[in-house]
C-alpha cells in the first residue's frame, strides 16, 4: 500500500512550469528551422549577385529593430547575440565564410574574441599577426574570407592604416565596426573589411583617406558639404571621420581633390546599435 500521497503543491507547480519550458524550448527550435527555411527561400527569390553574401547595413538595421521591441526582461546583449547566431547560420547555408584576424597588439585574445562572437563559433578564424598580413589574405581569396583588424585609428595598435592607400588593397572596403553594440561612444574597438562594398543602415560613420600635404583638410569638407574631423595622420596621410554614409563613388568625396586633396578614397562606413 502506498501511503505517499499527492506530491506537495510547491513540486507541482515546479513540474508545471518545466512542462512549459520544455513546451517553449520546442516552439522555439520550430520557429528557427522556418527562420531558415524562409532565409533559404529569399535566397532562392533573390537575383544571383556576384561578391560575398554578406549585408551588415541590413543586418543592424534589422537588429535595431529587434532591440527596440524586445519585451522584458530580454537584455540587449542577449537579443543581439540571439540574432547574429540566426543570421551566421543562415549565412553558412550559402556560403562558408572564414575570418582573419590581424593587428591586435595590445591584446591579440581580444581581437579574436571578438571575431568570434560576431561571426560565431562555427567560424574558422586564425590570426595571422598584423592588420596587413589580414588584409592581403582577404584581397587573395575575396569571394569566402573577410578581415577583422584593430580599429584603424586605434593608437594603442600602431599607424597601419596608411597602408590602406596602396593599390593592392584598392579592392578592400569597411563594411562594419565591432563590437556592434556601442552606438555613440569614440571608436569602435576592431574594423571589418571586405571586397564587397557596404549599403546604408542610418546613423551611419564613413572612413575616407586623402593625401593633405598642405593641411586643407577641414576648409575642403566644409566646401563641399561634409561633417567630419581628422582622427589620425601620417605625413601626408590623413584618415578622416564622416558624419553619414559615403558610397564608394560618392562624388562629395570626389570633389574634395579640387580643394587640395589628393587621393581620395572611401574606405567604407559602419553602423552600431
Amino acid at each position: 500500500m502506498n501511503d505517499a500521497g499527492p506530491p506537495p503543491d510547491g513540486n507541482s507547480d515546479l513540474e508545471t512550469i518545466r512542462r512549459d519550458i520544455d513546451g517553449v524550448d520546442a516552439s522555439l527550435l520550430q520557429l528557427f528551422a522556418q527562420r531558415l527555411q524562409l532565409a533559404d527561400k529569399l535566397v532562392k527569390a533573390k537575383a544571383p549577385q556576384a561578391g560575398l553574401p554578406l549585408r551588415p547595413g541590413r543586418e543592424v538595421a534589422m537588429l535595431r529593430k529587434l532591440v527596440s521591441t524586445a519585451p522584458a526582461p530580454l537584455e540587449r546583449e542577449v537579443v543581439i547575440e540571439l540574432w547574429r547566431a540566426v543570421m551566421t547560420a543562415a549565412l553558412r547555408r550559402q556560403r562558408i565564410i572564414d575570418v582573419v584576424v590581424g593587428g591586435g597588439r595590445g591584446d591579440p585574445t581580444r581581437l579574436f574574441d571578438i571575431a568570434r562572437r560576431h561571426f560565431g563559433a562555427r567560424t574558422r578564424i586564425k590570426d595571422v599577426g598584423d592588420a596587413q598580413a589580414a588584409l592581403q589574405k582577404v584581397t587573395e581569396n575575396p569571394e569566402t574570407m573577410v578581415a577583422v583588424t584593430a580599429w584603424p585609428a586605434a593608437p594603442s595598435v600602431g599607424a597601419w592604416w596608411p597602408a590602406l592607400s596602396e593599390r593592392r588593397f584598392g579592392n578592400l572596403h569597411l563594411i562594419a565596426g565591432l563590437p556592434l553594440l556601442g552606438a555613440g561612444t569614440d571608436e569602435p574597438e576592431a574594423a571589418v573589411f571586405a571586397a564587397s562594398p557596404n549599403e546604408e543602415a542610418g546613423g551611419d560613420v564613413s572612413l575616407l583617406l586623402a593625401f593633405d600635404p598642405h593641411h586643407r583638410l577641414q576648409r575642403a569638407l566644409n566646401e563641399h558639404g561634409l561633417v567630419g574631423k581628422e582622427v589620425a595622420r601620417a605625413e601626408p596621410r590623413v584618415l578622416v571621420r564622416i558624419e553619414g554614409f559615403l558610397a564608394i563613388d560618392d562624388q562629395r568625396a570626389a570633389a574634395l581633390t579640387q580643394s587640395g586633396l589628393d587621393s581620395v578614397r572611401v574606405l567604407g562606413s559602419y553602423a552600431r546599435i
